[in-house]
């Protein structure tokens, strides 16, 4: 089947499809929609000739019991040393591959370097980077990975390179149901017709590492998704890895004596990418990997994690829920279903903003065919076998950079490539603040929130590129995943920005997380140099956290705690003075509007309370910041929501003091925090400093009503 239709197959001479069609057809299709009782697929065997085809397309066949049980024990835990012991006694197949991978890629440097020696290398950028982008496809499933791992690495490689390798994708074709047959039964011990009623008889997604079959549990009648290894693709990779380990631990010693400069060692950035490899090999630890990104996550609203069966999971086998869905590519469908692509892709970036700056572990892998929309308006994540941990300090120094990013403040963006371990800290990072000047002078407009992404992502690495930095594999997988759920969303709008619907996120953590490091980026956020109050910040932060729906208000409460603390004193003193203002302009605004409701003098209003210099925009914000306040403390009543766009934001003060009644109302229900609040030594100075502010302001007012506006 294609597309829901059927295929319209040839007979032999028994009135049955052939096999080998099914197969050739399962290269060609990953939605099949025919489900066969598996006493229909047993038997089912590829003729010679389609077996050939199969094995021409496999890295290597097994290679011999020995290294297979080398691997089984090693599991996910890549020991180097331990894989090259094992192919220690297969230098034959070992000098095979390196033959043919030192060939193809020899080939490829010398065009390099070619270009080089004649001055054609920028010219010919965009040529080499499509002819790696094809030679790695060509060497097979390990390269294919390496590809795609090198294509978010801006530190190893230029960014027209960069861009060629992010269309690599894996290119095997599937193997044969048969196959895949014999690795269910060989995992699990027990022949497929005792373990599914059906099973479809080709696969319904396929990769490079296994594919997936659709099934149903013969105990319990759940449909289930069946995911296979690929038979022998352990050997492969356990072979190019050595391989490429050994080429890399020349290069290291070497180049650098060629080149005399102090390069970036690469067998480190092998066994970190092997070991990953290895991981994503070893189905019970994808298992693993989904249960713990369920728990940590599920919670979030409209996120979706299939449940895993352990009892028909094992290494190369891994059973799961089936959840029927749509890839957020098929527009068609999409549509036909009434979905919003633009809709999904957003509730997938609060998650991965969740994954990346609460908990710090995310799915690393969240390309098209791993997310899908299901019926119910869910985005239900797949795949979960390349997962990755950002540690807590590089997910507080994400945050600050984006508020250093916000103050345009490059000497201290340079400073966070430390906590970022972008740089060495014997390295002197300030020359490249002139340089990030440039660059994000250049593209900065009045709002962060307007920048595509993925152009702050490749400026920012071609600037980096020309300085001795370094991307961690964690904040490499960061950028992926942001830039493919980027990606998705401008297929639907070429207007759409990340940051944008990023930020509501980043502005709720910095007012309700009460981490020191947060804090002090809240500050940095909200105070000018001088230590005056950036007001409109605030009032940013403040509609931009209602939007996302991680904000919760209670936390509020240790923002005052803070705010009213020895650490909080350098905002709460403008904060206090602030206050006062909008405090002094609101009560003489709304007396004005008293006066002229009850004698119909607008000019007698006006010269009782005369309007002060800047006195309009207070009001304005007074009202603003008031009905924000209530609308936070009335959370239930959405129509006091200043930033509500279906409601109308009142015109006077009347209607919002009237609020204030439902606000007092609130503060009872919370009167024991609330007393705890004012108990602190910071409540005292605030309050006090209030009185004798609202004071002095009251007795200027006196003074000008006797003597004058002047």
């Amino acid at each position: 089947m294609s597309g829901g239709g059927m295929v319209q197959q040839p007979e032999d001479s028994s009135g049955k499809s052939p096999p080998w069609l099914l197969y050739a057809v399962a290269e060609r299709t990953t939605s099949p929609s025919n489900v066969l009782p598996v006493e229909e697929l047993e038997g089912w065997n590829c003729t010679k000739k389609e077996q050939e085809e199969w094995l021409r397309t496999m890295d290597v066949k097994a290679i011999s019991q020995d290294v297979a049980a080398t691997l089984r024990e090693m599991g996910p835990d890549y020991d180097p040393d331990r894989l090259a012991k094992a192919l220690k006694g297969h230098e034959f197949q070992l000098t095979a591959r390196a033959a043919q991978v030192t060939v193809a890629l020899g080939a490829f440097a010398a065009r390099v370097a070619k270009d080089v020696a004649m001055g054609q290398a920028q010219v010919n950028m965009q040529m080499r980077a499509i002819q790696l982008r094809e030679l790695l496809a060509r060497l097979g499933p390990s390269f294919i990975k390496v590809g795609q791992a090198l294509s978010s690495r801006p530190d190893l490689l230029p960014q027209i390179y960069l861009e060629a390798l992010s269309g690599l994708q894996d290119q095997l074709p599937g193997f044969p149901t048969p196959s895949a047959q014999a690795v269910v039964e060989d995992e699990l011990g027990s022949r497929v017709c005792d373990l599914f009623s059906e099973l479809t008889p080709h696969p319904v997604a396929a990769a490079s590492l296994g594919q997936v079959y659709k099934g149903r549990v013969r105990s319990t009648g759940e449909e289930v998704a069946v995911k296979v290894q690929r038979p022998g693709i352990a050997e492969g990779i356990a072979i190019d890895m050595v391989l490429l380990r050994r080429l890399m631990t020349r290069v290291d010693a070497g180049l650098p004596q060629l080149s005399g400069l102090d390069l970036q060692p690469l067998t480190p950035l092998v066994d970190e990418f092997a070991a990953r490899l290895f991981g994503e090999l070893d189905y019970i630890a994808e298992g693993k990997h989904a249960e713990r990104f369920a728990e940590l996550y599920s919670n979030v609203p409209r996120i979706r994690v299939p449940k895993i069966k352990w009892q028909l999971t094992s290494r190369k086998v891994l059973t799961m829920e089936f959840i029927d869905g749509i890839k957020l590519t098929d527009k068609a469908r999409m549509d036909a279903a009434g979905f919003d692509i633009i809709d999904f892709v957003d509730v997938g970036i609060e998650c991965t903003l969740r994954q990346l700056l609460e908990h710090g572990y995310f799915h690393a892998d969240p390309h098209p065919g791993n997310l899908l929309a299901t019926p119910d308006g869910d985005l239900a994540y797949l795949d979960f076998g390349m997962m990755s941990e950002a540690p807590k300090r590089a997910r507080f120094a994400l945050i600050a950079h984006i508020v250093h990013l916000v103050n345009r403040d490059y000497q201290a963006m340079c400073r966070d490539y430390y906590a970022l371990d972008f740089m060495d800290p014997s390295i002197d990072t300030s020359p490249i603040a002139p340089s990030l000047a440039r660059f994000f002078d250049d593209v900065l407009d009045s709002s962060v929130s307007k920048l595509n992404f993925k152009s702050i992502v490749d400026g920012l690495g071609a600037v980096l590129f020309q300085y001795p930095f370094r991307v961690p594999s964690y904040y490499a997988l960061i950028l992926r995943s942001l830039t493919v759920l980027e990606g998705l969303a401008l297929q639907a709008d070429k207007n759409y920005k990340l940051l944008a619907k990023a930020y509501p996120y980043v502005a709720s953590r910095l007012l309700t997380d009460p981490s020191p490091q947060l804090r002090q980026s809240l500050q940095e956020l909200v105070l000018e140099d001088d230590g005056s109050l950036k007001v409109g910040r605030i009032e940013n932060l403040v509609r931009q956290s209602n939007q996302s729906s991680s904000y919760d208000f209670s936390q509020m409460w240790l923002l005052a705690e803070w705010v009213l603390s020895d650490a909080g004193r350098q905002v709460r003193t403008p904060l206090v003075r602030e206050f006062v203002r909008l405090l002094d302009v609101a009560v003489a605004d709304s007396v004005r509007e008293q006066v002229r409701r009850s004698t119909g003098n607008v000019q007698l209003a006006q010269r009782l309370v005369p309007r002060l210099a800047g006195e309009v925009p207070s009001i304005q914000r007074a009202r603003t910041l008031l009905t924000a306040l209530i609308r936070m403390l009335n959370t239930t009543d959405p129509s006091t929501n200043a930033y509500n766009t279906t409601g109308a934001q009142p015109t006077t003060l009347t209607g919002t003091w009237q609020r204030m009644q439902r606000t007092t109302e609130t503060l009872r229900a919370n009167t024991p925090r609330f007393q705890e609040l004012m108990a602190l030594p910071g409540a005292i100075e605030v309050q006090q400093e209030i009185q004798r502010s609202i004071s002095q302001r009251a007795a200027a007012r006196a003074l000008q009503l006797v003597l004058g506006p002047s």
